[in-house]
């Protein structure tokens, strides 16, 4: 987000919905601070086209239904444009999401193994181990006379490795995991589950998971969620459909959540929320809006 007290350089229309946007998401975040708020009103203050933005900005973020939490921060006066405008604001965010997403997917395209958006798909590799990747996952596999070595660049996958004197070892988030004729699931930020057998990292023996069977779910199509923050599951179901899903007030994100969701019909997680816990959902092009 741009910040400066002098006269900027004219900055495309749509650069500055991109901006406005960014602040309208932080502002009702529930982390913007007082000095946020000071930096966002010099923002608006930098030019006319700056403050046309920042106006259509929040007509747009209010029309999502915001709630009365949400709202708590004004936006400075500002004169109001046309209201098709909002339209193109709202189109120059869902271009600006898709292209984000694009450069996203690069390492899953060009690795040995991938899935796209919302797929699973089960490997058998060369040792006779058992890969199952999750939704936009990639695995590039190095198996050479010493060593079973594979290397988790995106989403996540389980493994159940096959008998062999080999070591086999998963590299991920700058982490090695290394596992005996066990079953675990590793993701690209580092998060290990063992299901069975016996696995490490570095010198660290890994227990089995009281809930692996929960946290794998997903290898049956299943999402299974038992009193996770609403925050949480959102994100969880993020990775499984293309675009973002933002929670409008954050003091929804504690909500707690249970229950048992079907991996195949992303959406219709969405609308059991609406349904068990009184939430709304906007829906917009690569963009749905929880409030």
């Amino acid at each position: 987000m741009t910040d400066t007290s002098t006269m900027p350089v004219p900055q495309p229309i749509s650069d500055l919905s991109d901006d406005a946007l960014d602040w309208q998401v932080l502002l009702h975040s529930g982390n913007a601070s007082a000095a946020d708020q000071a930096r966002y009103k010099r923002w608006c203050e930098l030019s006319p086209a700056h403050a046309e933005a920042a106006c259509e900005a929040q007509a747009l973020w209010q029309d999502l239904g915001q709630t009365p939490t949400a709202q708590a921060f004004e936006t400075p006066p500002m004169r109001r444009q046309k209201r098709h405008w909002a339209v193109g604001l709202a189109a120059s965010l869902v271009l600006l999401v898709a292209g984000y997403g694009g450069w996203q997917q690069v390492p899953v395209w060009l690795a040995d193994y991938h899935t796209g958006m919302g797929e699973r798909q089960s490997i058998t590799l060369a040792d006779g181990s058992r890969v199952t990747l999750n939704s936009a996952s990639a695995l590039n596999v190095a198996f050479t006379a010493s060593e079973r070595r594979v290397s988790l660049r995106a989403g996540e996958a389980l493994f159940e490795t096959a008998d062999d004197p080999r070591p086999f070892v998963v590299q991920s988030a700058g982490e090695a995991v290394q596992g005996s004729a066990a079953t675990f699931s590793v993701r690209s930020d580092g998060h290990v589950v063992l299901a069975s057998g016996e696995a490490r990292i570095g010198a660290q023996s890994l227990a089995v998971s009281p809930d692996a069977s929960a946290q794998t779910a997903w290898q049956r199509g299943k999402l299974i969620f038992n009193g996770k923050p609403l925050g949480q599951v959102l994100a969880e179901l993020e990775r499984y459909q293309h675009g973002r899903i933002v929670l409008s007030d954050s003091k929804l994100s504690a909500l707690e959540v249970s229950g048992v969701f079907d991996l195949d019909e992303p959406q219709a997680l969405l609308r059991t929320l609406e349904q068990r816990y009184g939430l709304k959902v906007t829906y917009l092009p690569w963009l749905a809006v929880v409030y």
